[in-house]
């Protein structure tokens, strides 16, 4: 039950501290400031889709993690890794031909990483394991 109520509480800390970000931005937004907030706003849905999805599994007296949901996310961390991998080799390459700050490139790919993961994981999920 632990698990769950920390996914939400984890995506709201999120939620609130983007919008106190926004609020504090004196500026202008620009685009990609604008997508790299939809980004942190569907990744936190994501993280409150998986808390209520296990309040829900536990609320029907079911564990909150089987063994189908456990083997679904290693296999899509794993794919996840090896496919960040080569996210960070493009980034490396790409760095130097762009005028974007360092920061601002390795946030972006933090958030490529997390967008890639819940990728794997629908993909995984509607998919199915293969016996393998």
């Amino acid at each position: 039950m632990k698990k769950s109520y920390l996914a939400l509480i984890i995506s709201a800390l999120v939620v609130g501290t983007t919008i106190l970000w926004i609020a504090s931005t004196k500026s202008q937004l620009s685009i990609p400031g604008i997508i790299q907030f939809g980004i942190i706003f569907a990744l936190a849905g994501f993280g409150v889709f998986i808390g209520l999805s296990r309040l829900k599994s536990e609320k029907r007296g079911e564990p909150a993690e089987d063994e189908l949901s456990r083997k679904i996310l290693q296999k899509a961390s794993s794919t996840t890794f090896y496919i960040s991998l080569y996210l960070w080799l493009g980034v490396m390459y790409y760095s130097d031909k762009t005028k974007l700050e360092t920061h601002t490139l390795i946030g972006a790919g933090i958030l490529a990483m997390a967008v890639i993961f819940c990728i794997c994981w629908v993909f995984y999920k509607l998919r199915g394991m293969k016996d393998a």
